[in-house]
């Protein structure tokens, strides 16, 4: 039964847009166009409210919580423990000293591959590639798990692409200050994820306070009904402008569930992206990205 579950998201899809259709037919056509018109104004309007609003609302009332605690976090940990205990780890064949390890961090340009020729030195017979590889990965799944929140970790690996450097993270964890940890990770991987998600939440908001105003409007235009028109052209163009509003309100289901599948780390049954990927009509809107 589960297996068929993504079925669901194109019912869904086609039952919203027959239904704004067959809304549209009954509305006619100017009173349609008019509704097509403030449904596609209130999508911009939205839109760039968002644009707009989330970075004011994260610099408000978000930015320095998530300063303070990443410093507190990046200063509760010692770097050299860290490196040392990813060598451990990796079962490398030979030791590195903390003294060694402080010393590499101080002074290499190029850290991973200067541990890596130390282990090297010191007779390990694994290749430097391998190596520095190896610890750079362990460091770096250590220092996101000791800055960032299962959340922000699972938004980090579905929006990647989306976002900073996680390497740069990771070398000024190494070789600055907390405060400077802090500041890097904050304005890297942070900030464009937490963004992210209030674009959506407040372009959401907007389009349903929105919409709100839209009906009083459009019905405004009632009496155009009663002029006489050719009635079957009348029904045909109001189906047309009437679906335009099941397309803005699909995709904006599918930015609800983009946030929740991204908070949930992809983990639930239903709402997931394997599942949505099965989907013909659905992933359409899931995979569009307008205001990312």
């Amino acid at each position: 039964m589960t297996d068929y579950l993504y079925i669901f998201y194109d019912v869904c899809v086609v039952g919203i847009i027959l239904i704004t259709l067959y809304g549209g037919s009954k509305r006619g056509f100017l009173r349609s166009a008019v509704y097509a018109i403030l449904i596609v104004a209130a999508f911009f309007v939205s839109w760039f409210g968002a644009e707009a609003l989330s970075p004011l609302i994260y610099d408000s009332f978000i930015h320095e919580t998530v300063i303070d605690t990443l410093t507190e976090s990046a200063s509760a940990n010692n770097p050299v423990t860290i490196v040392s205990d990813a060598v451990t780890s990796g079962d490398y064949g030979t030791s590195v000293s903390d003294s060694e390890i402080g010393e590499l961090i101080s002074e290499a340009s190029d850290f991973f591959n200067d541990l890596a020729a130390t282990l090297r030195e010191n007779g390990s017979q694994s290749s430097a590639s391998s190596i520095a590889s190896g610890v750079e990965s362990s460091v770096t799944s250590e220092v996101e798990s000791i800055l960032f929140s299962d959340y922000i970790i699972n938004a980090l690996e579905t929006l990647g692409a989306a976002t900073g450097d996680m390497s740069e993270v990771v070398n000024v964890f190494l070789t600055g200050s907390a405060e400077e940890t802090a500041a890097t990770a904050e304005t890297e991987i942070v900030r464009p994820i937490i963004e992210l998600f209030l674009k959506i939440i407040v372009f959401l908001v907007l389009l349903c306070v929105l919409r709100l105003i839209i009906n009083p409007v459009s019905n405004m235009f009632k009496f155009v009904n009663k002029v006489p028109v050719i009635g079957a052209l009348n029904v045909l163009l109001g189906a047309i402008l009437g679906a335009v509003e099941g397309l803005v309100t699909v995709y904006g289901l599918a930015l609800v569930i983009r946030l929740v599948v991204n908070v949930s780390g992809d983990s639930l049954i239903f709402l997931n992206t394997e599942t949505i990927e099965l989907t013909y009509i659905f992933k359409f809107f899931y995979e569009l990205n307008l205001i990312g």
